[in-house]
Order: C-alpha cells, then sequence, then structure tokens
C-alpha cells in the first residue's frame, strides 16, 4: 500500500472516532485548523516539536495555537491562514516524526484547551518573590551546585544532596538517630532573618534537602509527610522559574509561578491538606490572571516558557510522636486500611480510581486491544436472545461482534466512555451507558449474563466489594451467569513479574484521608493486599515506548488471596460454579438460584 492510501486509510478511521467522541468534523477542503492524528500528549508530542516543524518551512509567525489535551495521543495546529496551513499539512503529512509518521486532516474547528483555575491559592501558602538578590543567588548556587562526579550516585531523576539528616524516600522520613555530620550552612541563616522581618513565626530548620532539576526533570504530587517534619515547610527556588501544580482532595486545582529567587512558605493547609508537584518536561504553560466580571481567574493558556536548570533548597524542621495537625485526608498518623470507613473509602476511590482513570483514559485505552480469551469464551456461550451487562466496560474492548444477542456497557468514567462508543459504534445490538456499580439505575433480574473484569479490586472496603457482588446477583435473572475477575497478590505464576526486578525492602507510602497506603513497585511480587499501584504515561520515541512518563499517578488496589473472591460471591442467591487462577488473576463463573422462601 503506498503512502497516499496509508494516509487516507487512517485519516478516515480517526474522522468517525473524533467526530463521535469530540464533536469535531473532518473536511476534505484544505482550512485553517489541522489536527495530528496520531500525536499529543499521551505520545509526548509536545510544542517544541511542532515549532521545529515550523521553523523548518519558514512557517514560525503563521500559526496561533498549538493544542494538545492530556491523555490524548492526537494534537491540533490552528494557523492564521489556510495557505499556510496547506504548505503545512502538503509538507509533512505522512512523513515521519522521530520514525513515526504523522497522519493529518482539516477540521472545521478545535476545543479550547485554556484551563480555568480557582485564583485563590491554598491558605497558609505565601510565595516571597526576590526575598534574596541577583548577587545572592549566584553565591547559592556555587554553594550548591556541585560536580557532576559527586552527584552521578543519587536519585536517577534528578541530582540530591541532604544536610542535617537524609530524607529517606523509601519512607519520606529521617532517622534521628543518624543525623548527618554536615549541617545547615551558615550561609542559609540571613533567610531567617527575611522572614522574620515579613512576621512569619516558625521553628529555624534542621534538616535541607537540596535538589537539582535539569530541563525535563519533575517531582510527582505529594504531601511532605505530617508526623516527621514540623509545620512550616521551606524551598528556595534558584536559577529558574517553574509551575508548580497544586492540588486538593476536593478535586481544587491551582497552577502556581514560583519564579527564581522566591522563597515558597508551607503552612497549615497548604502545609497539611494539599499535594504539590512538578511536572517532568522542557517548558512551563505561561499562567495568566484575568477578570471574569468582578472575579480574578488563574488562566493555563496555550503559550510557554522554557525551563534553564533550577536548584530547589527545601528546609524542614523535625519533630517526633503522632501528628496532632488535624487534617486527616493526608495525615499518616491516621487508621489502617482494614478499619476503613464507607465515607472514607469512597473518597479514596474518588482519588486514587474514578480521577485517575479520568486523566489515563486514552493513554489506558491504547494498551488495551483484545478481550481475554476466557472473557471470549465466556460470552461465545451466551444464548441468542440474552441481555448481556458489561458492569465497568473500560473502553469496550470486551464486547462482542454479535448481533444476536443485546450488550450493554456500562463504565462510570466519562474518558473511558467515550472510547468505549468509538470502539462499539460498528456493534449492531450494543449500547453504552455511565454506570455507577455500586448505584446503577437498572432494574433487577433484567440480564442473562453479567461480566465484571478488573473492576472489584478497585473498590476499597470488604463492605463495598460485598456490594458490588450483591449488585451483580441483582442484576442477574434466575439461571443468570457472571464471570467475575480480579488481580490476585500471588503472581508468580503470570508474566507480569519481571525477574530481574525485586520489590525494595523500604517501599514508598502515601496516606489518604488517614489510610497509609504502600506504593507498588510495578512487575514484582505483591507484598500487601491494599495498596496504591503506579501508572506511568509514557513517551514515544524512535517509534519505542519509553519508561520516562509524564505522570505518574496512583490507582488503588486490593488484590486479592486465594479463596477470596470465592468466599465474596458467597452471597445468599448466587453459587459459584467454578473458580480458577489465569495469569495473576482470581476468576469465578457464577450462577444465580432461586430461593424457596
Amino acid at each position: 500500500m503506498d503512502a497516499t492510501k496509508k494516509c487516507e486509510r487512517k485519516r478516515k478511521r480517526f474522522t468517525a472516532r473524533l467526530k463521535s467522541s469530540k464533536g469535531i468534523l473532518c473536511i476534505d477542503h484544505p482550512g485553517p485548523n489541522i489536527v495530528l492524528c496520531n500525536v499529543g500528549q499521551a505520545t509526548g508530542f509536545e510544542k517544541l516539536d511542532v515549532l521545529k516543524l515550523l521553523e523548518a518551512v519558514q512557517l514560525n509567525g503563521d500559526h496561533l495555537n498549538f493544542i494538545a489535551e492530556k491523555g490524548e495521543s492526537h494534537s491540533y495546529i490552528v494557523f492564521n491562514n489556510t495557505e499556510s496551513a496547506k504548505t503545512f499539512y502538503d509538507t509533512y503529512n505522512g512523513k515521519a516524526h522521530t520514525s513515526v509518521p504523522i497522519y493529518m486532516s482539516y477540521v472545521d474547528n478545535v476545543p479550547n484547551n485554556e484551563v480555568l483555575c480557582t485564583s485563590d491559592i491554598p491558605n497558609g501558602l505565601k510565595i516571597f518573590e526576590n526575598i534574596i538578590t541577583a548577587e545572592e543567588e549566584k553565591s547559592y548556587i556555587k554553594l550548591f551546585d556541585w560536580s557532576l562526579e559527586l552527584d552521578e550516585s543519587n536519585l536517577k531523576n534528578r541530582q540530591v544532596k541532604h544536610y542535617g539528616y537524609e530524607f529517606r524516600y523509601g519512607s519520606n522520613d529521617v532517622d534521628l538517630h543518624s543525623p548527618l555530620s554536615e549541617k545547615i550552612p551558615q550561609q542559609c541563616d540571613a533567610l531567617w532573618e527575611k522572614l522574620r522581618s515579613h512576621c512569619i513565626d516558625f521553628r529555624i530548620p534542621d534538616q535541607l534537602t537540596v535538589n537539582k532539576y535539569s530541563p525535563g526533570q519533575g517531582i510527582p504530587s505529594h504531601v511532605d509527610r505530617h508526623s516527621p517534619f514540623g509545620d512550616t515547610i521551606l524551598s528556595l527556588s534558584l536559577g529558574s522559574s517553574v509551575v508548580m501544580d497544586w492540588r486538593h482532595h476536593s478535586g481544587k486545582y491551582v497552577p502556581l509561578e514560583v519564579p527564581a529567587r522566591s522563597l515558597l512558605v508551607m503552612q497549615g493547609e497548604a502545609r497539611y491538606d494539599w499535594q504539590h508537584g512538578i511536572q517532568p518536561r522542557t517548558w512551563d504553560p505561561v499562567i495568566e490572571i484575568r477578570k471574569d466580571g468582578g472575579n480574578e481567574i488563574r488562566v493555563i493558556t496555550n503559550d510557554v516558557s522554557q525551563r534553564q536548570i533550577r536548584i530547589s533548597l527545601t528546609f524542614r524542621s523535625t519533630r517526633q510522636g503522632l501528628c496532632q495537625c488535624g487534617y486527616k485526608t493526608l495525615c499518616d498518623s491516621g487508621v489502617k486500611p482494614e478499619a476503613i470507613e464507607d465515607e472514607t473509602a469512597s473518597r479514596l476511590e474518588e482519588l486514587h480510581v474514578h480521577q485517575v482513570y479520568e486523566q489515563i483514559a486514552g493513554h489506558f485505552s491504547s494498551t488495551r486491544h483484545k478481550p481475554w480469551p476466557k472473557v471470549v469464551e465466556f460470552l461465545q456461550s451466551t444464548p441468542p436472545g440474552s441481555i448481556v451487562l458489561d458492569l465497568g466496560a473500560g473502553n469496550g474492548k470486551n464486547v462482542l461482534k454479535r448481533d444476536d444477542i443485546f450488550q450493554i456497557a456500562g463504565e462510570r468514567s466519562e474518558g473511558l466512555l467515550r472510547e468505549c462508543k468509538s470502539y462499539t459504534s460498528d456493534v449492531p445490538r450494543a449500547d453504552c451507558m455511565r454506570l455507577d456499580l455500586l448505584r446503577t439505575p437498572l432494574r433487577s433480574e433484567c440480564a442473562d449474563r453479567v461480566i465484571c473484569i478488573a473492576v472489584i479490586h478497585h473498590f476499597s472496603s470488604q463492605a463495598r466489594r460485598l456490594d458490588a457482588v450483591s449488585t451483580i446477583a441483582r442484576l442477574l435473572r434466575p439461571g443468570g451467569r457472571a464471570l467475575i475477575t480480579v488481580w490476585a497478590k500471588d503472581q508468580t505464576k503470570s508474566n507480569y513479574l519481571c525477574k530481574d526486578k525485586e520489590n525494595s525492602a523500604s517501599s514508598l507510602h502515601h496516606t489518604v484521608d488517614g489510610i497509609n497506603l504502600p506504593i507498588h513497585e510495578n512487575r514484582t511480587q505483591f507484598k500487601h493486599n491494599d495498596l496504591l499501584v503506579p501508572w506511568k504515561l509514557r513517551k514515544i520515541k524512535e517509534n519505542k515506548l519509553e519508561n520516562q512518563s509524564n505522570t505518574t499517578l496512583l490507582r488503588y488496589y486490593h488484590v486479592f488471596e486465594e479463596g477470596e473472591l470465592d468466599r465474596l460471591c458467597g452471597v445468599p442467591d448466587l453459587v459459584v460454579e467454578r473458580s480458577f487462577y489465569e495469569e495473576g488473576n482470581w476468576c469465578v463463573i457464577c450462577r444465580k438460584v432461586c430461593l424457596s422462601y
């Protein structure tokens, strides 16, 4: 197949998906708007890549906007005029970019991806700009910018050094019994005087972590652990400004520019109840404060600024004992997972299941192509005329191309639901609907078959997992069957484990609503039943996936022991007909029985 026919085939396949999921129509005649069908934020394609392409054909000043939506594998370019767009299209359509051909189409409109955020910064957060002079900055950089020979054994993502006490990344604390001989340099004492002049109440720090970031490096969203450190965290930025993302568990999001030579002070709510992080990229969006009526709003624009080498000094004061901060959600002095209450479980799932899948929907879907053979085997045995429910359908890959059964794909994530609708658009008797397994509006005994694949392990309490199974039992007609699968704790008989990789002895932890959860090391044996599993959005370079992620997100899992799923399915009107282990999953096939009263 020649390049022209290949371009056209890929363009047509993408056109239908874009229209159904985004309401954007691809057009056959040239116009100022172009969609790049197969490169975007999820594939690591950035504005810098676009600028290089434009520069090569001398179109630098002829484009208005580049739009790459989060988690999407396509992007858009808006030109000043149709002629420039046509030049770009004719030059690059079907041509390789880092060994990946770019396929394009003209579109009638593009989405507006300027993000509106609250202009209110977290309570207790203060930024003192120009807290030091340019000359003082040079002095600090000279003091803390070490040679590569001294730093190459440090963190693989950035260079780091500790003073006073070593910050232990495995447990996010310090060992008070092992102080370092190198204390915080006396040159930092001038900062305490500057802070006092601004009437900031704080304890003089005794621990300092210095990080050196090259462009493209960042740090995952986190909260400094409560119990090992005091109520004031200080961060001095040297060399380059950066955008720091602040996220609250209520859903609030505040991107904040942290200029060079500024001092960030975190106290109160900002210290204890918000997470902050820096995305690993070579640029940052320009953030503007705009008027909206009588209010100010923070806008993430489509303009970018380039990062330079940045050195951050994070000062902490150490403490002992349980934290008494009063901010329960992210505090590590809380309860254990087995004591979790329903309200807490719901918040945990919102943060580390639902919000995560909304962000990774596009990337997640791109990694799920074919249904699992055992699911196909189960569904192929479904008699003609049956109603089949797929509860937690994901991108719809388990929906069969059958026209003699009616299939309903239910999915809670709006992002995955869009993927599901696109995937099932050519299935004649299939429908997609937004559905929460614990709050489904479907009437009782409506289904002949139910599949629930890799869903129940995302419920964070035994009661909620039992409710999910009870819902499946309620929806089944007497005699109907269900296939349920969950992740197994034992992965020794699966391909999940990497033989050359071992789980570190002191794993990372993350605290949500007082629940302290370990962060799992991917491709290693599970050591806990309740944990957070990282999902890394990966870049594509030279047509290969690299382990360099734009963002790392944490998904909650309860991994099951042998026999645990069988016991969970022991509700009064279900009978487990078959139980088996398959590629790291525990699976059961249940039948609904008629009860006599």
